[in-house]
């Protein structure tokens, strides 16, 4: 499918359509829409809050019967079923259900999960599929700047801690487990991490996905003392990735050491006391290098009772 001079005129207009959102929610991307037969345009549409940009042009056109015949330029990649609450309603399912032959897509989403998938849709349903030329898809990336800055972090939220809040853990063995919601899901590369009384303290455990459906995570935090917190979620490039691992094979070794000690002088409770503590923590006055914040929260631990 080779684009002409009136396909280069209709993309335009397709951005010009995505220029009208006016969102300032970093999550919604500004996505245009133009439906066109030739040079006619027939329908167009923006993203709305309830609605996307292609659906919006679908419902503008007043012979639908002329789909078939249309071509469609969109501004952002088609969604899929598998994002969709309703997989009926979806953008691919549309340009499927009207028969469109041919559609150019500005760029791909942003959205790891989701990228390449609506093209892939397309084009295994025999639908010609092209992309916008680079200086055009240039302009898209800029307009959506702060949609693909959010999409290429994890998009976590914090919903059982705010700044500030007195949380419990010395009935509990020093442990909070901290939960919230993503945009992303977290992958290998992010860790939980806290920082206290000038050191960073990375935890042993994941931050796992506990209900992919409603886009749920949750992580387990241990406290030795009851300081001030600030509980992080970070992702981690090559360089903190080593970091990472390098600080938990120190505290392994150094967990080693005081089981086999506590074997070796089961009396000397005194002399155990003395030892340097399994986790050391890091002594930095800013997040190590190598680790990128996606959330983070200021607790307070709530002193036991005396």
């Amino acid at each position: 499918m080779q684009a002409t001079d009136v396909d280069s005129e209709m993309m335009r207009e397709a951005i010009h359509q995505a220029q009208k959102c006016n969102s300032t929610d970093p999550a919604k991307p500004k996505v245009g829409a133009i439906i066109a037969i030739g040079g006619t345009i027939i329908g167009q549409g923006s993203r709305g809050e309830d609605h996307h940009a292609e659906r919006n042009a679908i419902a503008s056109v007043v012979n639908t019967a002329q789909l078939a015949k249309a071509t469609l330029y969109t501004t952002l990649e088609p969604c899929t079923p598998d994002v969709r609450s309703d997989p009926l309603t979806c953008c691919t399912a549309l340009i499927q259900q009207y028969h469109f032959q041919r559609v150019f897509i500005g760029i791909l989403d942003p959205n790891q999960a989701v990228r390449g998938k609506g093209l892939w849709n397309l084009q295994t349903h025999g639908i010609d599929v092209e992309l916008f030329p680079p200086d055009l898809a240039n302009e898209i990336r800029i307009l959506n700047a702060d949609f693909i800055r959010f999409q290429q972090s994890l998009g976590l939220q914090i919903t059982n801690a705010i700044d500030g809040q007195e949380i419990r853990t010395w009935n509990n063995n020093g442990i909070f487990d901290l939960e919230g919601t993503y945009e992303n899901p977290p992958q290998s590369d992010t860790f939980a991490l806290s920082f206290g009384s000038g050191r960073w303290y990375f935890q042993p455990h994941p931050v796992r996905v506990i209900d992919e459906n409603h886009k749920r995570w949750s992580t387990r935090f241990h406290f030795g003392d009851y300081n001030p917190h600030t509980l992080y979620i970070v992702k981690a490039n090559e360089l903190g990735v080593v970091l990472v691992n390098y600080y938990r094979k120190v505290t392994s070794i150094n967990t080693d050491r005081t089981k086999r000690l506590k074997e070796k002088f089961p009396n000397e409770e005194a002399f155990l006391k003395t030892l340097p503590g399994d986790y050391p923590g890091i002594e930095m006055g800013k997040l190590p290098k190598g680790l990128e914040m996606q959330a983070r929260v200021d607790v307070i631990l709530e002193q036991p009772p005396k």
